[in-house]
């Protein structure tokens, strides 16, 4: 009877594990215009679990006449840095796909963040890999030890435009 009732409970504890829920995350939304994640063959939770990546160079982060990189800058412009990092996996996986900014362009919304894109002449374009790479300066500079982020940083390549990441609500 003993044997039958250990048995019995290490089956239910096995099957637990077996039927434990996949983890939810918020889903990742790109925006006006932008491709969608079907289209780049991907999910929400392979965009949340990439992380980030190994070996960062950042000789490539640089701010210019028209724009200093800056963290914030209010309180409430902060937001989990694990959100701001899914729309990051979002923006490098459309690579050297064109990502067109207007004065105020969402790029990609995650969770309660959102990346956008400003444009200083109004309307400006990079390409989506180097859009990631200022929002990547964010994160690496501007991330709390709450893991909560906001920043903004010009977008390699084009004095033009800067990227930036906060709360939905900034």
């Amino acid at each position: 009877m003993t044997k039958f009732f250990v048995s019995s409970v290490l089956g239910l504890a096995s099957l637990h594990g077996v039927m434990a829920a996949p983890k939810v995350y918020p889903e990742v939304i790109p925006g006006p215009g932008m491709p969608s994640l079907v289209e780049l063959n991907t999910t929400t939770t392979e965009l949340y679990e990439m992380g980030l990546p190994e070996g960062r160079d950042e000789s490539t982060m640089f701010g210019t006449p028209t724009f200093e990189p800056r963290c914030g800058p209010a309180e409430y412009a902060y937001t989990k840095v694990d959100h701001i990092i899914s729309c990051y996996n979002y923006l490098r996986k459309l690579g050297s796909r064109t990502c067109t900014a207007e004065e105020n362009t969402v790029l990609c919304t995650a969770g309660e963040a959102h990346v956008y894109g400003v444009a200083w002449n109004g309307h400006t374009s990079s390409r989506c890999d180097n859009v990631a790479k200022a929002v990547l300066w964010a994160i690496d500079n501007c991330t709390r030890k709450d893991k909560t982020c906001a920043g903004a940083q010009a977008v390699p390549g084009n004095e033009n435009m800067a990227a930036g990441a906060t709360h939905i609500r900034w």
